[in-house]
């Protein structure tokens, strides 16, 4: 990089931490600013694109790329069904971003690694998500957002935003981040109070609770053990126990709350609906985010039940073989196994958090479409992105 000039470096570097700050203030809070971290990061990746050495690129991101390509093949040649013609393929920015910003994400971590910095940015994430979580819960109780000014429904907390099941499995994400800083203190000290800290996790795990979302509930407990997966494979499986034990109780204590069967009756037949999709249209299946279109036709059409209920998978596996077919579903399987493979190699600190990451994203996914919803996607894929890039700093040749 040393044909880079001071005044064009300076503004790269302004971009880049301007789009991690942006993830930070808004990933469990707002949706809406979300898109400001893209277009920052759009001239870094156009600047690095064609200076990135891509031999050094991981098998996950390729793999990624060749999931991008596979869902806009869907969309490309799923015409004839489209409802919203080729506008879902503006949503196949999030895995192109993913992919592309690998390398400008590197080269910052490389040249422009700062302590104060990656301070700054933890901590704003940690009051942006908790800021969120505490109006969710009191607006639980008062039945009334006081940021947004809207009357809510007084039995789950929708955190700062109002949606729920979004909501909810971001908190995992984030619940997941926090609960690897605590375990792994020692290494992250200097970035952060650790009373802090636990006060954060206090708060957001009791907020995460009153979401009564059993699928987040669910991935963050079997995510935890799995910080013991490389250390310690005996505490790993009593930790398991532990999990199955603690997540018994809790769904024991939330009662009806959690008693939803018109909702998992409505899930199954969203699945039921996907596998016809995939039977139909085997090989790129129904087009990236067109099945929502067609599952209610498609559970009339196949005489599936719950005919009245329509939209997503409610399953990232169910949606990805529904929408993008055997092509689109493969080439998911094999960027989340390389995922995993390449964290579990990796001895850096993110990685070790990385890991139950990787698994609130997968179980967590099984009974909701996070891979086909925006404000999910950011986290998902930002999430990606810089743990990979972290690691690809040390062999980036820019």
């Amino acid at each position: 990089m040393e044909n880079m000039n001071q005044s064009l470096e300076k503004t790269l570097c302004f971009m880049i931490y301007g789009s991690l700050m942006v993830l930070a203030i808004g990933l469990v809070t707002s949706p809406t600013i979300l898109a400001l971290s893209h277009i920052l990061m759009a001239v870094p990746m156009i600047y690095f694109a064609g200076k990135a050495n891509y031999k050094s690129y991981s098998k996950s991101a390729w793999a990624l790329l060749i999931m991008a390509i596979m869902i806009i093949l869907s969309v490309l040649c799923n015409q004839d069904i489209a409802v919203k013609g080729y506008a879902p393929l503006t949503k196949t920015k999030y895995f192109l971003i993913g992919f592309f910003s690998l390398a400008p994400y590197a080269w910052y971590f490389k040249n422009h690694y700062d302590v104060k910095k990656i301070s700054r940015l933890l901590y704003v994430f940690c009051v942006a998500t908790t800021f969120a979580t505490l109006v969710g819960v009191i607006s639980r109780y008062w039945e009334f957002n006081p940021v947004t000014w809207r009357v809510i429904s007084p039995i789950r907390n929708a955190g700062l935003f109002g949606m729920v099941m979004n909501y909810a499995h971001n908190l995992s994400f984030f619940l997941i981040i926090i609960t690897g800083m605590i375990i792994y203190r020692n290494r992250i000290k200097e970035y952060i109070n650790l009373n802090f800290l636990y006060v954060v996790f206090v708060i957001n795990l009791i907020g995460l609770y009153l979401t009564y979302t059993r699928g987040a509930w669910l991935a963050y407990l079997v995510a935890v053990p799995f910080f013991l997966f490389k250390s310690n494979k005996k505490k790993f499986g009593t930790f398991i126990i532990v999990a199955a034990l603690l997540g018994g109780i809790l769904f024991k204590l939330a009662g009806e709350n959690v008693v939803r069967p018109g909702s998992e009756k409505e899930r199954i037949s969203q699945w039921q609906a996907a596998f016809a999709a995939f039977k139909e249209r085997p090989i790129l299946g129904y087009g990236y985010l067109n099945f929502e279109q067609h599952s209610s036709d498609l559970k009339q059409r196949y005489d599936l039940p719950e005919k009245q209920f329509a939209g997503h998978a409610h399953s990232n596996l169910f949606e990805m073989l529904g929408s993008t077919g055997i092509l689109g579903f493969i080439s998911f399987m094999v960027w989340l196994l390389f995922w995993f493979k390449e964290t579990f190699e990796d001895s850096g600190t993110i990685a070790y958090i990385s890991l139950p990451f990787i698994l609130v994203f997968f179980i967590g996914g099984l009974t909701q479409s996070t891979i086909s919803l925006g404000i999910n996607l950011f986290f998902i894929i930002g999430g990606y992105s810089i743990q990979k890039a972290a690691s690809l700093k040390n062999n980036l040749k820019i």
